[in-house]
């Protein structure tokens, strides 16, 4: 799986840089992979991709540099701020989502669509499993 992921990733971002977004690498996917729609703080996107509050800082900074995200004042607490995508983050997020579409639909056409489906939803079944089963989440359920 994580072979899988790293192949998809560097599709992701050869597909990025010829569409001239060659400056967000694969260690930038962090931020947009948990940035919700209406904004993230950078504790929330840090929290969910399981880094340090800096380290998620440090990756928000150099893309706000370069004019993929901005930081607005929170609207349910103005002394907290928020992550959004500019429009150009958005039409980034848009590039990424025609190369991921492609991917699939090559995916589909080498292995079949049946055959697609049943492993996309034997992976959804193993990521609910091993989170269920994380020894570090409370109320887990350690079931063989």
């Amino acid at each position: 799986m994580v072979e899988g992921s790293r192949v998809l990733e560097k599709r992701l971002h050869e597909g990025l840089r010829v569409a001239g977004y060659g400056d967000v690498r694969p260690t930038h996917f962090a931020v947009f992979r948990y940035l919700k729609p209406g904004g993230s703080r950078v504790t929330e996107l840090a929290e969910e991709a399981g880094m340090t509050q800096q380290s998620m800082g440090e990756l928000v900074d150099y893309l706000e540099r370069r004019g993929y995200v901005e930081r607005r004042p929170d609207p349910h607490d103005r002394r907290a701020r928020i992550v959004l995508p500019t429009e150009a983050g958005r039409r980034g997020l848009a590039v990424g989502s025609e190369v991921l579409v492609e991917a699939e639909t090559a995916l589909a056409k080498c292995m079949g669509e049946g055959r697609l489906e049943k492993l996309v939803g034997s992976l959804e079944e193993l990521v609910t499993l091993l989170v269920e089963l994380d020894p570090g989440r409370a109320g887990s359920a350690h079931k063989r």
